[in-house]
């Protein structure tokens, strides 16, 4: 049997009851309908389609403005033929109940986006005279209607695997030419004799089909569980990026994101002669290091996926939940185009998983603790002390002077020994509970060397 979302407590519904009350006697009226006008265009348009009334399948009847910060600060509706709704101070307070609101049931399970539209729903149609129920009767119903049980699937952008495999609770899957097949049959039919149509499904298939998913199932209204699902897709595949050849060499970049997200330089150049144009260019930055086959360094790095699905299914430590937050800033670096862009990021995930707080010598410390969990020798241990301090400088010199750094072997050798503390650290994590005690053992080790 489906298990009820719990609805509001008594008191905070009564309380929210007379807040929509007193909300509903300040709306205002903001004019009359004013006659259309065809604005003159500012600048010539090509527009690529045309849509007809018939094309909208459904539009709200709420105008909402947004401020220059893009937050949301008005909202009006037309009722006969005047503009009535709420801005300023009057639109603050349905914002705040609306807050509240989310606060107090339905955690984790509704957008924002969503109550403020259901209350705004009421409140129109209260004052309209077609409902007369409570307010919190009614959103408890609509949150109670909506929240849902969704799979989820968010392909990656041209990332590719020949076995499905799992990162916590998120579980990566290939877009299948089954999969494809189907939707495309299914979108064939409704569409009917319409080439423009057809291409654009053609399009949407070669984009998706063979890639690889972040797949997860999440229980809630469907804004939330597509928003909830975004997250949980960003972090499994931060985490699945530590298996990528970025994070070795400076010179590579990781495309391993969400489709959409991908940040893929492109370039367009016109070549004119006489004021016509004579040919258009088009390009991409970076097309050869753009698809990514995750096979071949599953081979190479035994035993990572297993260590990275095992932190993701469980922080349930101090040291697990900094060694996982941790290692989410280090992806940044694989995904950097700038050479002192992954240096930074590299630096700032270490600091934040080897320091003890701000306080302490940064170069020392920080190349110690590296040298200790990953140097084999004493002469290596040396060399990694060495080159995270010339890393040090290099940060330095770019974030307190602008300097890029062109010391690009350095910074190889040091992503390399960054990698590797991380994967020690991923052996390592359920030794100890917290991070004082993971620095504890790093001093006793400290003190053990002669």
């Amino acid at each position: 049997m489906e298990q009820r979302a719990s609805a509001f407590h008594p008191e905070a519904a009564k309380r929210f009851d007379q807040i929509a009350g007193d909300i509903l006697q300040t709306v205002q009226a903001f004019g009359s309908v004013e006659p259309p006008q065809t604005p003159t265009p500012p600048i010539e348009l090509f527009p690529s389609a045309i849509i007809a009334p018939e094309d909208i399948v459904s539009a709200s009847r709420f105008i909402k403005h947004v401020n220059n910060m893009g937050e949301q600060d008005a909202v009006r509706w037309l009722s006969g033929n005047m503009w009535v709704g709420w801005d300023g101070t009057a639109f603050q307070r349905i914002k705040e109940i609306t807050i509240a609101m989310a606060r107090s049931a339905f955690k984790g399970q509704v957008s924002m986006e969503f109550l403020l539209d259901e209350v705004c729903l009421w409140l129109s149609e209260t004052l309209e005279r077609k409902r007369a129920d409570p307010l919190s009767a009614y959103v408890a119903r609509r949150c109670e209607e909506e929240i849902k049980d969704y799979e989820i699937w968010i392909p990656l952008f041209q990332t590719y695997a020949s076995s499905d495999f799992n990162i916590g609770n998120v579980y990566f899957r290939t877009i299948s030419t089954a999969i494809m097949e189907e939707y495309w049959n299914r979108g064939r039919e409704k569409i009917g004799n319409h080439p423009a149509a057809e291409a654009a499904l053609n399009k949407m298939r070669s984009k998706l089909q063979g890639t690889l998913a972040a797949c997860s199932h999440v229980r809630a209204e469907q804004r939330k569980a597509a928003e909830t699902a975004r997250s949980l897709a960003e972090n499994a595949t931060a985490l699945l990026r530590f298996l990528s050849p970025a994070n070795f060499d400076s010179r590579l970049v990781c495309y391993c994101t969400l489709s959409g997200s991908e940040q893929l330089g492109s370039g367009t150049e016109l070549f004119m002669r006489d004021g016509i144009i004579a040919g258009i260019s088009r390009h991409v930055r970076d097309q050869r290091n753009a698809d990514w086959l995750i096979d071949k360094s599953l081979e190479q790095m035994p035993g990572t996926l297993k260590a990275l699905d095992s932190l993701a299914s469980n922080t349930s430590t101090a040291l697990r939940r900094s060694l996982y937050d941790a290692m989410i800033l280090h992806s940044r670096q694989s995904q950097a185009i700038e050479p002192s862009d992954k240096l930074v990021f590299a630096l700032v995930a270490l600091e934040s998983i080897l320091l003890r707080d701000t306080t302490e010598p940064i170069q020392e410390n920080l190349g110690l603790r590296m040298a200790f969990l990953t140097g084999r020798s004493i002469q290596e241990c040396k060399e990694i002390v060495r080159n995270v301090k010339d890393a040090y400088n290099a940060r330095s010199a770019f974030v307190h002077h602008g300097q890029k750094t062109s010391q690009i072997e350095a910074l190889n050798q040091f992503l390399v020994s960054a990698w590797r503390t991380f994967a020690r650290m991923l052996d390592i994590v359920d030794q100890y509970q917290t991070k004082a005690a993971f620095h504890g053992w790093l001093e006793d080790l400290k003190m053990s060397v002669p």
